[in-house]
């Protein structure tokens, strides 16, 4: 008989989605140092032949993904700071009116187990 899984502790603690934040962030990292190197490679062969459209092509989309992964991070960072934010002012919400205020990652785990 099967059984279903079921975690000991929340699947959205912070420690949890600081931990795959990390690992984003690692892996755009080596995304972006994969795009340049590659960029790097097809720009020699464009020094070598200027007229290879394809290779200029292939530079070109090279840089799309560096940026794009360094946009990813910064977006990453971002919604990182607003769940600290979140958090804040929830902490401040709770000690000011003495109510015990879900926080997000109480509430997206409560909307996970429903």
């Amino acid at each position: 008989m099967v059984t279903t899984y079921i975690p000991k502790t929340s699947l959205l603690s912070p420690t949890r989605i600081q931990k795959m934040t990390k690992k984003l962030i690692d892996e755009c990292n080596d995304d972006r140092a994969r795009a340049l190197e590659t960029h790097r490679f097809f720009r020699q062969l464009v020094d070598e032949n200027p007229q290879d459209g394809s290779a200029k092509a292939l530079m070109v989309e090279c840089l799309k993904v560096a940026q794009t992964s360094k946009n990813h991070v910064a977006k990453l960072l971002n919604l990182a700071i607003k769940l600290e934010e979140i958090g804040s002012v929830t902490d401040d919400h709770t000690k000011a009116s003495g109510k015990k205020v879900d926080s997000v990652f109480s509430e997206l785990d409560n909307l996970l187990n429903e």
